[in-house]
């Protein structure tokens, strides 16, 4: 059945490739112009789909970013592509498996190999990826599945002379110090080969370099549904094994679906780990900050402090573009803590140390979706200013409001008025005529104006009348 359906994939192959769509074709017309590869994938989608059992469908792993059905990749460094295709098998009364299969470029098509399929008892795939884990010059095959019993489960899979082999199976990755030695099975051959991964249920991982020792590192995060601990584990890997170098807890944790691992410099020198975790019972999202020195966790910022808390996750970025990542954070406290429509969101930097003190402020923005604008708060009134919005027709009128410093009470110190491009209003009258009114922006949708409330409050806040127009600008250019 093997050699059948071998024969008939190469048949299909040779038949799309025959077409001019292949980037294996070696027509001198075909080395003149710029592969399709979405055109390319969707003949090979079609074709592999041919010629699998009537049960099985190629499937995406739940990291489309980095894995899609069908991928090019040069898994032995021989200086040609293998396709790896993510599959998924269901049988009526029957426990469904997922995996993959590899075709390999075979003169001017693509064959498929006689031992080149993976099958796994599971419901789904969550993680797809292709690194070169231990240094051996291979990409391995790294694949993360929820089995029968719904569990997450980690393997890893090498390619080597036409064959695959199960190289880790990464299962006990929650006790620091614990060695995994390196398996060379048949991945057909490895029924009892499963073992418990303890009170951990369900996983999320990220790879990457991490440190200076040009060794690829493993950041797996693992959480237990039924306590809601998360476990964070450093795995490196050599020759022979794999080894957990550390391994750090986080308790109150409401699921792993919606944690998020970004890796990156968080200072000038040193290149951090920064999880994006929902915590506590107020549904909120903490960040924890982490470096590694000396094959060990180093903790720069807490997901438990209030300042690395926000009420919905919002992605780290490099707001002031000097390439170290930036933390933002919406405080409990603010009137848009809740609404996703507009928010204030503050940045904080790590200043280097490792006191209690250092996440500094490196600017705050207004953020409104809805209307689609930000307003860079000024230094002197960071974390000061909040917004009522109010109607006036068919203007918005947006008013930002601030603690007088001697009465104590709030008062308005200046108004954005949002006029849509579409309505009937004449910009040539009414408020646009007052020397208190300065246009600070305009689109496609709306013209945007300031209105100076109260000089005096903003005097005593030390902010210029004239910096608040620059700080205005589209939130989506």
């Amino acid at each position: 059945m093997k050699k059948l359906i071998k024969l008939m994939l190469l048949a299909v192959v040779l038949l799309l490739t025959t077409t001019g769509c292949s980037t294996s074709t070696k027509s001198p017309e075909k080395l003149l112009t710029k592969p399709n590869y979405d055109e390319e994938k969707a003949l090979l989608n079609s074709g592999i789909s041919k010629v699998l059992y009537q049960n099985v469908n190629l499937i995406f792993p739940e990291n489309l970013k980095e894995s899609g059905k069908i991928n090019y990749v040069d898994l032995d460094e021989d200086g040609k592509n293998e396709i790896v295709a993510f599959q998924k098998k269901e049988k009526i009364n029957s426990d469904s498996k997922v995996g993959f299969l590899i075709l390999r470029e075979d003169n001017e098509s693509y064959s498929f190999l006689e031992d080149g399929v993976v099958l796994e008892k599971g419901d789904k795939i969550e993680y797809g990826g292709f690194y070169d884990l231990d240094g051996d010059g291979n990409k391995e095959i790294i694949m993360q599945y929820k089995d029968q019993d719904d569990i997450s489960r980690l393997k890893v899979y090498a390619f080597k002379d036409n064959k695959i082999t199960l190289k880790y199976q990464l299962d006990e990755i929650f006790g620091e110090g614990n060695v995994i030695p390196k398996l060379a099975l048949n991945p057909h051959d490895t029924g009892n080969t499963t073992v418990s991964v303890g009170d951990v249920d369900s996983k999320k991982i990220k790879i990457s370099y991490i440190n200076d020792d040009n060794n690829m590192d493993m950041i797996v995060l693992g959480y237990n549904s039924n306590n809601r601990v998360l476990k964070i584990s450093l795995v490196q890997f050599t020759s022979e094994r794999a080894i957990v170098k550390d391994v750090k807890t986080v308790d109150d944790v409401n699921g792993i679906s919606e944690a998020y691992i970004t890796i990156g410099n968080i200072s000038k020198y040193e290149k951090g780990i920064i999880l994006d975790i929902p915590i506590g019972k107020d549904g909120a999202v903490g960040t924890e900050v982490m470096y590694v020195k000396n094959n060990k966790f180093i903790t720069v910022a807490s997901c438990k402090d209030e300042n690395m808390k926000k009420a919905y996750y919002v992605p780290v970025g490099d707001m002031n573009k000097d390439n170290i990542i930036d933390i933002p954070s919406i405080s409990p406290n603010r009137s848009s803590f809740i609404d996703k429509a507009y928010a204030y969101i503050t940045y904080y930097q790590w200043n280097g140390n490792l006191d209690e003190n250092n996440m500094e402020i490196i600017g705050q923005n207004y953020y409104n979706y809805q209307y689609n604008f930000r307003f860079s708060v000024p230094k002197e009134m960071q974390n000061i200013l909040y917004t009522e919005q109010k109607y006036e027709g068919e203007k918005i009128q947006l008013e930002f409001k601030a603690t007088n410093i001697k009465t104590g009470t709030s008062e308005t110190a200046f108004t954005v008025v949002v006029k849509p491009k579409s309505g009937t209003i004449d910009d040539k009258k009414g408020l646009t005529n007052s020397k208190y009114i300065v246009q600070v922006l305009e689109n496609e949708d709306y013209s945007y104006d300031i209105i100076i409330n109260n000089r005096k409050l903003l005097k005593d806040y030390g902010v210029e009348e004239k910096k608040l127009k620059e700080s205005f600008s589209n939130t989506y250019e």
